[in-house]
Order: C-alpha cells, then sequence, then structure tokens
C-alpha cells in the first residue's frame, strides 16, 4: 500500500501561452508568441510529491531552489528566464525544508529521487540531495546537459558537481497504451512510464494502490482543462508526440480509475485528497 502527498515548493508565473500554446501554428511560432505575450497566468504551484512505499520514501521532482534570484544564476542571455517566467520560492519553500517538517532528512531518508525531467523548476532542489539515489530519463539528461540543455530550458551550470543519476531506460512491461515502463519498486506497484512532449526523455511516476491509481505526470499536461481539450504547452518541439501523451494517459484512465497530478495544477492537492479521478473527465 502506498501513499502520495503534495509538497508545494513555491510558485511560478508563467506566460498564458506557455500554458497552452496555439496548435496551429509552428514550433518556431509558438514559441516566439511566449516571448512576445504581455499577460502572465495566476501563480502557479511548483508541486513536488512524496510516495510512502513499503520499499522506502520515493520523492518526485525537487522544485525550484530560493537561489533563482541570484544574479547570473540563469544565464543573462536566454529570453525565457528573463522574459518569460516569474519565480516565488523562498528559502523555507525549497524542498528540503518542506521534508523537514514532515520530519524527513531529504540527504539520508529517501529511498530514491525520480526527476520527470530536468527543467529548473523540477531539478533546481538537487541540492538537498547529495547521497541519494536520483533517478533521471537518460534521453532527457543527455537532452539537458551543456549549451543545448540550457536552451531549451535547464540549468546544468547549477547541477552540484556530485550529481551522477542512475540513468534510467523503459526496458519494462508495457502498461494499457504505453509501449514500456521502468519498474521503481520490487512490487511493481511504483513505476515509470515515457511521457515525452514538453521536453525529450519526460517521464512520469505511477503509483497503483488498491483504491486508485495516482499519475505524476510533472509537465506532460498542466492541468485538467488543457488535459481534457488535448491542447499541448507552448514550448513542445512536436505537438504530434504530445497529443500521443496526452492520449496515452487517457487511455490508461479508461482501465483503471486514475488521480491525475501535475506539478502545477492549483487543484491537483484537491483531487489528491479526494480521490477524484479522471473517469467522468476522459474525452
Amino acid at each position: 500500500m502506498a501513499r502520495v502527498t503534495a509538497i508545494k515548493t513555491g510558485t511560478i508565473r508563467i506566460r498564458p501561452s506557455h500554458h497552452a500554446g496555439n496548435m496551429d501554428h509552428s514550433v518556431w511560432r509558438r514559441r516566439l508568441t511566449i516571448l512576445l505575450d504581455k499577460c502572465w497566468t495566476e501563480p502557479l504551484p511548483i508541486y513536488t510529491y512524496l510516495v510512502e512505499h513499503a520499499d522506502g520514501l520515493i520523492l518526485f521532482d525537487t522544485g525550484e531552489t530560493a537561489r533563482h534570484s541570484e544574479p547570473g544564476y540563469f544565464p543573462w542571455w536566454h529570453p525565457y528566464f528573463q522574459r518569460a517566467c516569474d519565480i516565488h520560492v523562498d528559502p523555507d519553500d525549497e524542498v528540503g525544508p518542506r521534508l523537514r517538517t514532515l520530519g524527513i532528512d531529504p540527504g539520508r531518508d529517501l529511498d530514491r529521487l525520480v526527476i520527470s525531467h530536468l527543467h529548473h523548476d523540477h531539478a533546481d532542489g538537487l541540492s538537498h540531495f547529495e547521497g541519494t539515489q536520483i533517478v533521471v530519463s537518460d534521453e532527457n539528461y543527455r537532452a539537458s546537459r551543456g549549451f543545448r540543455g540550457k536552451i531549451i530550458g535547464a540549468v546544468p551550470q547549477q547541477w552540484p558537481s556530485w550529481f551522477d543519476p542512475a540513468l534510467l531506460r523503459f526496458d519494462g512491461p508495457a502498461v494499457s497504451s504505453f509501449e514500456a515502463s521502468s519498474p521503481i519498486t520490487a512490487d511493481g506497484t511504483v513505476f515509470a512510464v515515457p511521457t515525452p512532449g514538453h521536453m525529450p526523455g519526460h517521464l512520469s511516476l505511477v503509483v497503483r494502490t488498491p483504491e486508485v491509481t495516482y499519475f505524476l505526470a510533472g509537465d506532460a499536461t498542466y492541468n485538467m482543462e488543457t488535459f481534457t481539450r488535448r491542447v499541448v504547452d507552448g514550448p513542445s518541439a512536436d505537438i504530434s508526440v504530445g497529443l500521443a501523451t496526452l492520449n496515452r494517459i487517457a487511455e490508461l484512465a479508461r482501465h483503471e480509475p486514475t488521480v491525475l497530478l501535475p506539478a502545477h495544477d492549483p487543484f491537483a492537492e484537491d483531487r489528491l485528497a479526494e480521490r477524484i479521478t479522471l473517469a467522468d473527465d476522459i474525452p
């Protein structure tokens, strides 16, 4: 039996055209629209999720760091960081202090940390986890390194010197419409599935319990509205890949009661607490 807890680690505002891109436009036009957009979303939560399982404690994502506001933390030349995101994370909002309030030492008590993708707001809390086994998909790690990683929203220059993740490859059994998976726990009730679109190699974590299945989505989708309308976000490099991911999530939810838990959905905690599934919301 596993238990999932949402841990909010500050907030982020993004441009509405980032949140939901115009799917009739080309990739370059959608990305340019984000930079030219003058509106903001409401402050969106930056969630990480703690999974309590018989095998141990598993954390999904790390959230952002309060260091984001330090001069030079983000590349000065990068237009996205200068124009298109507004982050609010205080030191006490970081995932390390938040875990300690739950009586968990992030460097000693976790069995492992699984990262959906290495974008800044999902991986900048890495400094709290020295000594913890960290799992990232092989494809996402390769995409996030060096100059290419900086261009697409990672900040590899800020990764701790000790960061050497275990690289996950999807060589486990098919699950519903997902052609492959990767087990995280020995009993197979917690496993990763590939959910590309938002970023190459993006993964999501699935937690099965006797009552419901929790789908920890990262940025595979932003909220219930974008999911049910099948709207792919603005930065996605290939709309067809993002749409295929959303359809695979929906197919899983048709076969088992599934609670969808994205990283930036203001209503995720309510759905988690009330175990509200996708059953009535799958088009």
